[in-house]
């Protein structure tokens, strides 16, 4: 006896309809709670106490953005290697020159990658700037678990939410005591035609 299972074979179009539906609940409820944890670690811990994180590389990821918005880091990873490899991004906290720090909320997508032999898959990040992130020039460092073992360098510029006003430009002294001279030039030309019209008159 053969038993489909065709959408609308009654009952059983049913039972698979919910069945689907808890497997797809079940698989995002794993991939949110896997992207949390995720963040949480790179927020907290991106490397075991007392790691020095240093650049492996001349490649820096560069953004800027004003308090309040979204910057986007994306950069392309390849899997050299003859075997799988396992990507997982971890980012550092941010400081300023001043010394003021910052620890991002960073969301990676995807925030987990198994790379095949020979496979290229780019890697983005979203950072959020907080409201009251004073206006520097962030660096950190952007951490691979699992791919390399040295850090890619991070430049974000946090710049003024308001852009300042164009000054008026003032007008110079030399320039306002050239104008006077001209017109007291002028008014002297004009008695002095004055007079000799004057003088014709008298002849």
């Amino acid at each position: 006896m053969r038993v489909p299972n065709e959408p609308g074979d009654g009952n059983l179009g049913t039972f698979s309809e919910l069945l689907r539906l808890q497997t797809e609940f079940q698989a995002r409820l794993a991939e949110e709670t896997l992207r949390y944890l995720r963040r949480l670690q790179g927020a907290s811990a991106p490397a075991a106490p007392g790691t020095v994180l240093m650049p492996g590389s001349t490649v820096e990821l560069l953004a800027e953005g004003r308090p309040g918005e979204t910057v986007e880091l994306a950069l392309e990873v390849e899997n050299r290697q003859r075997a799988h490899s396992v990507v997982t991004p971890m980012l550092s906290p941010m400081a300023s020159a001043s010394g003021a720090t910052w620890f991002p909320a960073a969301d990676p997508s995807p925030a987990f990658m198994l790379l095949a032999p020979e496979e290229v898959a780019t890697l983005t990040i979203r950072l959020a700037l907080p409201d009251n992130l004073p206006v520097s020039v962030y660096r950190g460092a952007l951490l691979l678990q699992g791919f390399r073992e040295g850090a890619i360098t991070v430049v974000i510029d946090v710049r003024s939410s308001t852009a300042p006003k164009p000054k008026a430009e003032a007008q110079s002294p030399s320039i306002i005591k050239k104008a006077g001279t001209k017109k007291a030039a002028t008014k002297k030309v004009a008695k002095a035609k004055g007079e000799r019209s004057k003088s014709r008159r008298r002849k």
